[in-house]
């Protein structure tokens, strides 16, 4: 009997610890999507919105980095990626238009701001991780190349 009572409390632990993984993953996904809403719906300068873009994508490659199933991190990504897109794109096109207009002595300036600021080596540290855990999804390593290519754009070429 008590064998019985084990084996349920077992399965039912197991459904509720699952349970609360996907509804923590939903928060963090609608943390993302309302950060960068309103960072690409803004009037801030482009370069703060560059940073925000990219600290929350620090932030959610931490988050998805945990995942130990490729399966399911790759899912995390996807639905990052499409809910994201439109708001990424945004802030992405505006950063390049204010990038395209800098002269060679902004550029040099805004290379060495940015190698100062503290998401860098994050980004430098997880994105390789990245690109290695999912080098099968296409989709994950556009994201990748896209928010580092839009950081680093001003030196010509993406650095990762």
């Amino acid at each position: 009997m008590k064998t019985k009572y084990l084996v349920v409390w077992l399965a039912m632990s197991a459904f509720l610890l699952n349970g609360c993984a996907v509804w923590k993953q939903n928060k963090w996904l609608a943390v993302h999507q309302k950060e960068l809403k309103r960072l690409a719906d803004s009037n801030l300068p482009a370069e703060q919105k560059l940073d925000g873009l990219v600290q929350d994508y620090v932030k959610f490659l931490h988050e998805d980095l945990k995942f130990v199933n490729p399966v399911k991190g790759a899912k995390y990504v996807k639905k990052y990626h499409d809910q994201n897109r439109a708001s990424m794109d945004k802030i992405l096109k505006s950063t390049a238009t204010w990038q395209d207009g800098l002269n060679t002595l902004d550029k040099i300036s805004l290379g060495v701001r940015t190698i100062k600021k503290p998401y860098v080596k994050d980004l430098i540290d997880l994105v390789p991780k990245f690109k290695k855990k999912y080098k099968q999804y296409a989709f994950a390593l556009e994201l990748a190349g896209k928010i580092s290519g839009g950081l680093f754009r001003f030196a010509g070429k993406d650095l990762f």
